[in-house]
């Protein structure tokens, strides 16, 4: 009789042993489901950037918005714009620059022609702005030249020259007017003209007024005064006054300078040795050729010169030109003009720089072209 219950409670327990195992796998399947439900969830909605600050509304705000803080390296940027580069990275750079660049001080050439033009009535204008052209100068030295005079055709001659020549720039030195127009001396440049001053010689009786037109240009940063005059033809008495009173004005003035003219004087007169004892004449210096200026059509003796002095400034070469055009024959000198400053860097590259000019003198200075 036991065997008999033990035989059924065997085959009872057979039956129950399937349903506990069934019941087991519905509950792992159901922790699976959550568990793949809640993982879903998180790549649908990821979490907040533990990190990431909050706005004033109480919002997150995701961190890559946020950009990265600024180091003493990076250039501080203001409201308004401007960047700011903080001190130690423009000493950096200043360093720097100092190391890839060397200050030198070089040298230009400059081409001076000194002709008594005859206000084109030996001579069209055209014919003279050929000689001009020819020379290659870049300053020309005036005399005898007219202003809007209605006989020579109301032409501005030294302003004519200026633009035909390039745009260039022009002063005028007023020492006669007439009923139609002005008559004197003039300075036409290919550089700036910084100032312009005509001063009145001394002068006798009746005779011609004469003046000292003074222009100084600047020269790639160097000042350089250019002196266009015309001493008297009638009285050696009035030219020694006149060059007396050119020399003192030579003194006082600092720059390199030159002066040009129709001194109607010889060399080894009293005039030119008043005028050569401040200045050197080109001519003497490194002249070639024959010397005689005047008359044109056959020259006898020199009476234009190119004169130079001052610092910085020699003569390399000077000639008289056998140019027709006017009753007096060009001079043309050729200078080396030093002072120039210029800035060699690493890459081989080097820029001009100006140097310091003379100090400005007393008179206040006209506008270019205006005659005084």
């Amino acid at each position: 009789m036991e065997e008999q219950e033990e035989s059924r409670g065997a085959r009872a327990g057979k039956r129950q042993g399937p349903a506990i195992s069934s019941l087991d796998m519905v509950v792992t399947l159901v922790a699976v489901v959550v568990v793949l439900a809640g993982l879903s969830f998180s790549l649908i909605f990821p979490p907040d950037s533990p990190d990431a600050p909050v706005t004033d509304e109480g919002q997150r705000v995701p961190a890559a918005a946020i950009p990265p803080p600024a180091t003493a390296a990076d250039p501080v940027v203001p409201e308004g714009g401007e960047v700011l580069v903080p001190p130690l990275a423009m000493e950096a750079e200043r360093q720097s620059a100092q190391l890839v660049c060397q200050a030198l001080i070089g040298t230009t050439e400059l081409t001076a022609l000194a002709y008594n033009i005859k206000s084109a009535r030996a001579g069209s204008l055209e014919r003279l702005l050929g000689v001009m052209q020819r020379s290659g100068a870049e300053v020309l030295l005036l005399q005898e030249v007219d202003n809007r005079r209605r006989s020579t055709g109301s032409v501005d001659q030294a302003a004519w020259f200026a633009e035909r020549l390039g745009g260039w720039n022009s002063a005028f030195g007023r020492n006669v007017t007439f009923g139609d127009g002005l008559y004197g001396t003039a300075v036409v440049s290919k550089y700036p003209i910084v100032s312009s001053v005509n001063t009145p010689l001394p002068n006798i009786g009746r005779a011609q007024p004469r003046g000292l037109l003074h222009v100084v240009i600047d020269v790639e940063g160097v000042e350089v005064s250019l002196y266009s005059t015309h001493l008297d033809n009638t009285s050696a008495n009035i030219r020694t006054q006149q060059a007396s009173r050119i020399s003192s004005m030579l003194a006082a003035d600092p720059r390199p300078k030159l002066l040009g003219g129709d001194m109607n004087t010889w060399p080894g007169s009293g005039p030119e040795r008043i005028l050569t004892s401040r200045l050197s004449d080109s001519f003497v210096v490194a002249g070639s050729g024959s010397g005689p200026t005047h008359p044109a059509s056959r020259p006898r003796t020199r009476i234009d010169y190119l004169l130079y002095g001052g610092p910085d400034l020699t003569a390399t070469s000077s000639s008289v030109m056998p140019e027709g055009g006017s009753d007096h024959l060009p001079v043309r000198s050729v200078f080396t003009l030093g002072g120039i400053k210029t800035e060699k860097c690493s890459d081989g590259a080097t820029s001009k720089k100006s140097k310091k000019g003379g100090e400005s003198e007393g008179p206040a200075p006209e506008e270019a072209g205006t005659p005084q």
